[in-house]
């Protein structure tokens, strides 16, 4: 598990550039979200 915050600094990216990539992940159906916004988490679909 590593949070956003983690990826920016182990990427050296923006949090805008992190979420961006997100999301892109998202609409490419290769992660889904589990649970809440606040306490869910994202989960690599194999």
């Amino acid at each position: 598990m590593i949070t956003q915050t983690m990826l920016m600094a182990e990427l050296n990216l923006s949090r805008k550039q992190v979420q961006s990539t997100i999301k892109k992940l998202q609409e490419e159906g290769s992660i889904v979200r589990e649970g809440s916004n606040r306490s869910g988490r994202w989960v690599v679909k194999e």
